[in-house]
């Protein structure tokens, strides 16, 4: 059932967003503001179900890749987003149906808005993630594969960088990408290409991609952006009735409240494009005299409490404030919050165990088993 996103609706939608981005997926707040200013000049956007896209029409997907620390400096570039839908719209003509996030978290979930709210398309309800992730090969549309011979390019502030108006290969059945051996390599050398203009462009570029109907059917995270929005609304209205923030966001994203504590230590250190480290957390309310540690690369990745692994990737582990709700990023995590963990179910997408070799603890380099969330969110 499509819905649609007006400026009233933003506050909710980059809080749902935050949440579910596990502290990742770049700061909402300049892409809030941007795409108010959008939203108020070109009218409200509709998003739809995949359903309702034609059979033959293209999806797009912007995205931005690099380190969420830089784009505290960086806010979205209305120029660097038009610079690369526009090479690739000259390769499309009238096919393009909608737009889609390439991930539901933070500021990656605006990117597509905004192209929406300029070019008058829908925006698809859903995402190739769910969550955030850092690297591109987690992503399910590169992880299952999508169709070749489609458009991509990449921009900057200045303008275009790279256009390839036809993919020049084909792997698998007739797929790009694939949980196969080959389609892993093929998003990690596609990763490290990302990385190393990411590195001589000030740690923050523009991806934009194409993608079809039946290669989405396959790899759509279906519903992420209806879900971002309720659990942004179900926060919203528990400030403002007095009740408890947190417990609405947990009911909203059917969740479970891992750990409460006060965070004491943030070890973090900047390397191969992406912002790594360890938060240290002393437990408050029913966890007192307990001590919890995530760790994050660009997202958090593994929660262990009193030294035992209690929630790994890919699962959802998020950390916001215990008083307001408010997801913390990695990028402004810092001693003396007060914070509450959250767990939350990953996609099947993300279940199996092709995915699990791409995106479970030893995707990161962890030498752990995948410890995922229980399946009653109260047990």
């Amino acid at each position: 059932m499509s819905f649609e996103i007006t400026p009233a609706d933003l506050p909710a939608l980059a809080l749902g967003a935050s949440l579910l981005a596990c502290g990742g997926g770049g700061n909402p707040y300049y892409g809030q503001l941007v795409a108010r200013r959008l939203l108020s000049e070109h009218g409200a956007v509709r998003v739809i179900d995949l359903e309702e896209m034609e059979a033959e029409a293209l999806a797009i997907f912007p995205a931005i890749v690099g380190a969420p620390l830089v784009g505290i400096e960086k806010p979205p570039s209305l120029s660097a987003l038009r610079a690369g839908f526009g090479a690739v719209e000259r390769s499309l003509g009238d096919r393009i149906g909608a737009f889609v996030a390439v991930e539901v978290g933070g500021v990656q979930s605006v990117l597509p808005l905004l192209l929406a709210a300029l070019h008058g398309r829908p925006l698809l309800d859903g995402d190739g993630m769910g969550r955030a992730f850092p690297e591109a090969q987690m992503c399910t549309f590169l992880l299952y594969g999508f169709r070749p011979a489609l458009p991509f390019a990449m921009s900057d502030d200045h303008g275009l960088l790279w256009h390839v108006p036809r993919l020049p290969f084909t792997l698998g059945r007739g797929h790009f990408g694939g949980t196969g051996r080959v389609g892993r390599r093929v998003g990690v050398a596609i990763e490290r290409v990302f990385r190393r203009y990411c590195a001589r462009k000030g740690g923050w570029i523009y991806v934009t991609a194409t993608i079809d109907r039946p290669s989405l059917q396959r790899t759509l995270v279906r519903g992420s952006i209806g879900l971002a929005l309720a659990i942004g609304r179900a926060v919203a209205t528990a400030r403002s009735h007095g009740d408890d923030p947190v417990e609405a966001a947990r009911c909203a994203a059917n969740g479970k409240l891992l750990f409460q504590g006060r965070i004491v230590d943030v070890e973090r250190r900047f390397r191969t494009g992406h912002d790594w480290g360890t938060v240290r957390i002393e437990g408050l309310e029913g966890d007192r005299e307990r001590k919890a540690e995530v760790a994050f690369k660009n997202e958090y990745l593994i929660l262990q409490i009193d030294g035992r692994v209690a929630l790994t990737v890919p699962d959802l582990i998020t950390c916001v404030e215990t008083q307001t709700g408010t997801p913390i990023t990695t990028e402004v995590v810092r001693p003396g919050l007060r914070v509450s963990v959250l767990g939350l179910r990953s996609s099947p997408l993300y279940r199996t165990p092709e995915a699990l070799r791409v995106v479970g603890p030893r995707g990161f380099g962890y030498e752990l088993p995948f410890v995922p969330l229980a399946e009653d969110p109260e047990g």
